[in-house]
């Protein structure tokens, strides 16, 4: 998932077998007068390199995951070995009846050494690519999706002047070889994530970043660096300059190889709502998100929403309603409480009056071990994406994270995304219950 990697936040059915999972679903499924998504609307699921396809040895994480102090409580490994298996995930994203799919190529594979790239690493996303395009599913290409070359984070990562140079010879260099098949790119995924954390909880993290400077300092130690910066580096206001200028010159770069591949970053908006009357939440969007506002208004086609929670932020007036109860959820438990299906709705009419740009939600879903709760989810957030729609928000398409369950950084294979799950002995995948609710909604292009 597209989370702060160090944070505690967040086969196939066929037939009668996924009809008969489709039982007893939400009203809305089912009314005569069904609400009809606009033509041409892309459905589909999203994952990360590092996190499904195993083994990405040259990447700065993969070092940071096997340090003795690890913040990691486990390690990546063989992840859902998606490497070797993307023909099983297809034929899941086909039987679920998607027609997108948002995957990461890895930049740590393509160019393991500055300046030298894999001309069999990019014949292997060319491959997946052709392979998606052949089921008739749209491949929607993040470029960055957290973990970077390790060789990378020797030279500073994102704290580097030159690493905005370094990553567009890169976008280019792939683009060139990829794109004719490319449906979307995105540049850069959540680069903002860890700003917005700290702007809003800056005492939770000061222990944490702590931490993670005594980790960075004995990963340089041991790569012989000056300094060892991955995105979980304390210092992201000082890594922010940095990717937002990664962010305009790899989108010119894309656009330069491939001017007709859509491109957009990917930016991850929790919903700050009033907790009380005069609450400050409109001057905390600001704070958080403005900057990154305006460069994906400046550079990029969309704009990609990526909303998870509701936050109700605390004011000086009276006490607002409380958050809407839920199934399956303790309202006393405020950690599930804010995984409010109408925050989606909220986040993606936000982006498009602060932008202009279409929206393209590049994830959302729901992380727990309950799936009875995924398939209630599902419809509820869809009627309000449905509804900013009905507004007049121009909304490309919709990317459940996650098509897997998955590594999810720090917290390691225990947070629960996905529409199926994968047994890590066998590699098996299996769709869940909510894959045939979802599924059922994609097919159709309706609630």
């Amino acid at each position: 998932m597209a989370i702060f990697p160090n944070t505690d936040r967040r086969t196939v059915l066929a037939g009668a077998g996924a009809a008969a999972l489709t039982a007893g679903l939400p009203d809305a499924l089912t009314s005569p007068a069904r609400r009809m998504f606009p033509r041409g609307f892309r459905w589909g699921a999203s994952t990360a390199g590092h996190q499904i396809e195993g083994n990405d040895t040259n990447s700065d994480l993969w070092l940071m995951e096997n340090l003795p102090a690890s913040t990691y409580k486990e390690r990546a490994g063989d992840a859902d070995d998606s490497y070797h298996r993307f023909p099983d995930d297809i034929a899941l994203l086909k039987a679920i009846g998607l027609n997108a799919y948002r995957f990461s190529i890895e930049w740590s594979r393509i160019e393991p050494d500055p300046g030298a790239f894999s001309l069999a690493e990019l014949d292997y996303y060319k491959r997946l690519i052709a392979a998606l395009r052949h089921a008739g599913i749209d491949p929607v290409v993040t470029f960055f999706h957290v973990a970077a070359p390790r060789w990378f984070a020797e030279k500073g990562g994102w704290l580097n002047q030159e690493s905005p140079d370094l990553f567009a010879r890169y976008c280019d260099r792939a683009a060139r070889a990829l794109g004719d098949g490319i449906a979307f790119a995105c540049t850069i995924n959540e680069p903002q994530v860890g700003l917005t954390y700290r702007t809003f909880a800056p005492d939770y993290f000061k222990a944490q970043d702590e931490k993670q400077a005594r980790v960075h300092a004995e990963a340089a130690r041991r790569t012989g660096s000056d300094r060892f910066v991955t995105m979980d580096y304390p210092d992201i206001k000082g890594m922010t300059p940095q990717l937002i200028s990664a962010h305009a010159k790899s989108f010119a770069a894309i656009k330069a190889a491939a001017p007709h591949v859509p491109t957009g970053v990917t930016l991850n908006l929790v919903d700050f709502e009033p907790g009380n009357a005069g609450s400050p939440f409109r001057a905390l969007r600001q704070a958080a998100y403005g900057t990154w506002m305006s460069a994906a208004k400046a550079h990029g086609d969309f704009v990609g929403v990526q909303t998870y929670r509701q936050v109700p932020i605390p004011g000086p007036g009276a006490p607002l309603p409380p958050l809407p109860t839920m199934p399956f959820v303790e309202p006393k438990d405020q950690g599930e409480m804010i995984k409010q299906p109408t925050a989606l709705r909220n986040m993606v009419e936000y982006a498009y009056e602060q932008t202009g740009k279409p929206v393209f939600v590049t994830e959302n879903g729901l992380e727990t071990d309950d799936d009875r709760r995924r398939a209630w989810y599902i419809p509820q957030v869809l009627a309000g994406l449905n509804e900013a729609i009905a507004k007049g928000v121009p909304v490309i398409g919709y990317l459940h994270w996650s098509l897997l369950d998955n590594f999810e950084w720090a917290q390691g294979f225990k947070p629960k995304f996905g529409l199926a799950s994968v047994d890590h002995t066998t590699f098996k995948r299996t769709l869940k219950p909510s894959a045939a609710v979802y599924g059922r909604i994609a097919r159709s292009n309706a609630l």
